[in-house]
C-alpha cells in the first residue's frame, strides 16, 4: 500500500517538475530516458521561444540522431557550429551524423576540426575513427572502381594526379621488404607539399592492390601501372624496386593516359643514408613531370622526415601490419619508431591514429554500412570518454565537449556517453 502511495507521489512530482521547467529542461529529461520523439518536440519549442538558443539546437540534433533522422541532424548540428564554430561536442556529433547518413568523406572532415584540450583521449578516439572511415571509404571506392573500369577507361585522369605504389624488393635476402611501404609513404608525404600536384592517398592505393589481390606485395608492374592508375584517377604513377646492391632504386614514372613510361631513373646510396636517397627520388620525380617547386615548397622538401634506419624500418614494418588489419602489432611498431626517433613525425601520426584493437578488421571494415562504422565509433569515443573520467580529466555533462553544469550554459545532459 505505501508502495504504491510512493510511486504514485513520485509520477505527480515528476509531472510536476516537468510542467514547471524550461522547454529545454524537460527536452533534457525526455532525453536522458530516450524518449527521443518527446524530446524533440521540446527543444523545438524551445527553438520557437529563442532561435539562437544554441545548446537546445546542439542537443535536438544529438535527439534527431538518436532518432535515426539524420539528414535533420546534419542541419541542425551545422547551425550550431554557425553559432559557435568549434564547438566539440557539436562538431563530434555532426560527423556521427554525417557518417550514419553514408555521406564518410564528409564525416572525416568534420571530425579532423574537432580540437578539446580538456579531454585528450576523446581528441584522440576520434583521430583514430577518422582513419577507421577512411580505410572503409578507401575499400569501398576499390569495389567500385574495378566494379565499374569499363566506365573509368573512358575517363581521363586529372592532370597533376600522382599515386606512388610501393618499392619492390628484388634484394637476394629480401632485407629491404621493411622499406617497400616506408619509402613509398615518405615519397607520398613530400610530394605532397607541392600545391600544383594532387597526390592519391595511401590508403586508396592500398585498398587498390588489396581488390587486384596484390594487397600482400603492394606491387604494381610498369606494365599494369597505367590499368591501376586509370582505377585511382591518376595521370602519373611512380613504381620502384630496390636492385641487387648496397642501396639502389630503380625508379619509373608511368602516364595512365599514354599508357607508357615517361621517365625512369637509376639511384645508388649507402643504406644508412636512405634519407638521402629518397630526396633524390622526390626531385627526380619532379624533374620528370617538369614541376618546379616554389621557393617555400623547396625548403620544406629539404627536410628530412628521419635519418634513423631503424625508426624507418618499425615505420614500415607498422605499415605492413595496419594493411593485414593487425592493429594492435601496428601501433606497437609505431611507438617504437617514434621511441627511436621523437621527431619523426609520420611516426607520431600513423602512432596517433592508429585504430584501437578491438577495431573489426580490414575483411569487415569494406563491407560495413554509415550507421554500422557509426556505431564502431560511438563506441570508441564512449570508451574514451570513460577512461577520461577515470583518468581524474575534467568530466562535465556534455558529452565530448567540455562539459559545464546543466541549464543554459552547459554541455548538455551526457547524451550517448
Amino acid at each position: 500500500m505505501r508502495r504504491g502511495i510512493l510511486c504514485a507521489g513520485l509520477v505527480f512530482l515528476a509531472a510536476w517538475f516537468l510542467s514547471g521547467c524550461s522547454a529545454y529542461m524537460r527536452g533534457n529529461a525526455k532525453l536522458s530516458q530516450k524518449q527521443y520523439a518527446g524530446a524533440i518536440a521540446d527543444y523545438q519549442e524551445a527553438l520557437a521561444q529563442d532561435p539562437d538558443h544554441w545548446q537546445a539546437r546542439r542537443q535536438l540534433g544529438y535527439a534527431y540522431i538518436e532518432a535515426g533522422q539524420y539528414d535533420k541532424a546534419v542541419e541542425e548540428l551545422t547551425k550550431v557550429l554557425q553559432q559557435r564554430p568549434g564547438d566539440p561536442d557539436a562538431t563530434y556529433y555532426l560527423g556521427l551524423a554525417q557518417l550514419k547518413n553514408e555521406q564518410l568523406p564528409k564525416a572525416t572532415q568534420t571530425w579532423k576540426t574537432y580540437k578539446n584540450t580538456e579531454k585528450p583521449l576523446v581528441a584522440e578516439a576520434i583521430r583514430r575513427q577518422v582513419t577507421v572511415v577512411e580505410i572503409a571509404e578507401s575499400l569501398r571506392l576499390a569495389k567500385q572502381a574495378l566494379a565499374e573500369e569499363a566506365k573509368l577507361q573512358a575517363t581521363p585522369p586529372k592532370p597533376g594526379t600522382v599515386a606512388v605504389f610501393y618499392f619492390k624488393d628484388l634484394t637476394p635476402d629480401r632485407s629491404l621488404r621493411p622499406l617497400q611501404k616506408a619509402l613509398a609513404m615518405m615519397v607520398i608525404t613530400d610530394l605532397a607539399q607541392v600545391r600544383s600536384l594532387q597526390v592519391v592517398e595511401r590508403l586508396q592505393v592500398q585498398a587498390l592492390l588489396s581488390e587486384m589481390e596484390l594487397g600482400q606485395t603492394g606491387i604494381v608492374e610498369e606494365r599494369t601501372a597505367p590499368r591501376a592508375g586509370r582505377l585511382l584517377g591518376a595521370e602519373s604513377l611512380i613504381v620502384g624496386t630496390f636492385e641487387p646492391g648496397s642501396l639502389v632504386v630503380k625508379t619509373s614514372v608511368a602516364s595512365s593516359s599514354k599508357q607508357d613510361v615517361v621517365g625512369s631513373f637509376s639511384l645508388k646510396g649507402e643504406e644508412q643514408k636512405f634519407f638521402e636517397l629518397e630526396k633524390d627520388i622526390v626531385f627526380n620525380v619532379l624533374k620528370v613531370l617538369r614541376v618546379s617547386p616554389t621557393a617555400e615548397e623547396q625548403k620544406l622538401l629539404g627536410v628530412y622526415q628521419t635519418t634513423n634506419l631503424q625508426a624507418v624500418t618499425y615505420f614500415g614494418q607498422g605499415l605492413d601490419a595496419l594493411d593485414q588489419g593487425n592493429w594492435k602489432e601496428a601501433r606497437n611498431l609505431f611507438h617504437k619508431a617514434v621511441a627511436e626517433d621523437p621527431r619523426f613525425a609520420l611516426a607520431r601520426w600513423w602512432r596517433d591514429s592508429c585504430p584501437d584493437a578491438g577495431t573489426p578488421g580490414m575483411g569487415s571494415l569494406g563491407g560495413m554500412t554509415g550507421p554500422a562504422l557509426g556505431d564502431v565509433a560511438a563506441g570508441a569515443v564512449a570508451e574514451a570518454s570513460s577512461a577520461q573520467g577515470a583518468a581524474g580529466q575534467a568530466e562535465g555533462p556534455g558529452g565530448a565537449g567540455n562539459g559545464g553544469e546543466a541549464g543554459q550554459g552547459s554541455g548538455g545532459v551526457g547524451v550517448g556517453w
